[in-house]
């Protein structure tokens, strides 16, 4: 079947008279047949993102943070030298990594993140 995942970004801005308002969607074939969805709790040490049966990169995986204070980074290596996200309390994204690997870490106590990710 063709066109199986649908992926969004939307960006607005509006102060002082200054406006910014983008978004981007992109619908792709879905050549595998994993997917998965579940929460994982990360510590304050560097750990592994669960994908699931997924092998190799996710081609989209969504992470929103599950908590109400701390905030989490993402890295492509244990240390979180390779790249880094930070992720607010709250607050999603939305990425193609460019490993199966993904590590996270919290920033003062453990949170749980809802994790999504789909191969393409």
């Amino acid at each position: 079947m063709a066109n199986e995942v649908t992926f969004s970004c939307n960006l607005k801005a509006v102060k002082n008279g200054a406006i910014i308002n983008q978004s981007s969607n992109m619908v792709a074939d879905m050549t595998g047949s994993d997917m998965m969805q579940n929460t994982q709790n990360i510590g304050t040490t560097a750990e592994v993102v669960t994908f699931g049966d997924i092998t190799g990169a996710p081609q989209q995986v969504m992470i929103k943070n599950l908590d109400a204070t701390n905030y989490i980074e993402l890295g492509g290596d244990s240390g979180l030298t390779v790249f880094k996200i930070k992720l607010l309390a709250g607050l999603s994204c939305l990425f193609t990594p460019s490993s199966a690997t993904l590590y996270a870490k919290a920033n003062t106590a453990s949170v749980l993140v809802m994790v999504a990710a789909v191969e393409v």
